[in-house]
């Protein structure tokens, strides 16, 4: 009877042996499930990561020519626009007054449409330096058609002078266009109360030239009752201030836009 409990005592122990065995095993099975479950879903976090970021570089990559591309196209449009309205600003004494203001408005439009491509795409500098210039361009737009009847009609009465000595001249209508042509060279510098003097002195010099005829020698005559910026508006025989300061003014947007359109500035 002894031995039978022995060998019944040793079969509970060995069962129980047995079945802790079972369960320690079922433990580290499933601890081995659980730590490779979050490897991989580690793994897989740490590769959609990386595929996330590798795909937003090849955006940014793929993006960064296109706006370098957009940007230049946007700064040429401006210059294109820019050099054209100086031209027509230079050109518009030698056109016809009927087709001055038209002419005008349409590259003055232009530079206004192509600053706004800047506003949008330039970089902080280009965009300053974009309104700089547009805003002087609306500036010579404003003296644009004063200066173009000033200066016409001092390149008529040059063309009006003697042709050997102008000073020295005896016929009547060479001395009344050069004496018209002094006037206005210097009405800007005289006094208001020299000018409203002058002012039967000119348009009988005018009259007496036969250099222009009478509806432009009306708009001369209209025109001066504004001097302002007549200086400018007159320049000298070799340099134009408002051409030199538009030129200077251009050149501080073409070095922004250069760094710009390089990757320099922002």
């Amino acid at each position: 009877m002894i031995l039978e409990g022995v060998v019944a005592v040793t079969n509970s122990v060995t069962a129980l042996g047995a079945a802790l065995v079972a369960l320690v095993a079922v433990y580290w099975t499933r601890r081995g499930a659980e730590r490779t479950a979050g490897a991989t879903l580690v793994a897989g976090l740490g590769q959609s990561q990386a595929a996330v970021k590798a795909a937003q570089l090849q955006d940014r990559a793929g993006r960064q020519p296109t706006l370098e591309g957009e940007r230049r196209a946007v700064y040429q449009d401006f210059l294109r626009a820019t050099d054209i309205f100086t031209r027509t600003f230079a050109a518009l004494p030698d056109i016809p007054h009927a087709l001055r203001k038209d002419l005008l408005d349409q590259v003055a439009t232009a530079v206004v449409e192509a600053r706004a491509g800047v506003a949008v795409l330039g970089s902080s500098t280009a965009i300053s330096a974009a309104a700089e210039l547009a805003g002087l361009c609306s500036q010579l737009e404003r003296l644009a058609l004063r200066r173009a009847v000033v200066r016409s009609a001092i390149s008529v009465l040059e063309t009006n002078w003697c042709p050997r000595n102008a000073e020295w001249c005896q016929d009547s209508h060479h001395i009344a266009a050069h004496v018209a042509w002094g006037l206005l060279v210097d009405w800007g510098h005289l006094e208001e109360e020299d000018r409203w003097e002058k002012l039967d002195l000119l348009e009988s010099a005018l009259q007496d030239s036969h250099a222009l005829p009478a509806e432009q020698m009306e708009q001369v005559l209209d025109v001066v009752n504004n001097v302002s910026c007549w200086s400018e508006m007159v320049g000298g025989w070799v340099r134009d201030p408002l051409l030199e300061r538009l030129q200077a003014v251009r050149a501080v947007f073409v070095d922004a836009a250069y760094e710009s359109a390089n990757g320099v500035a922002p």
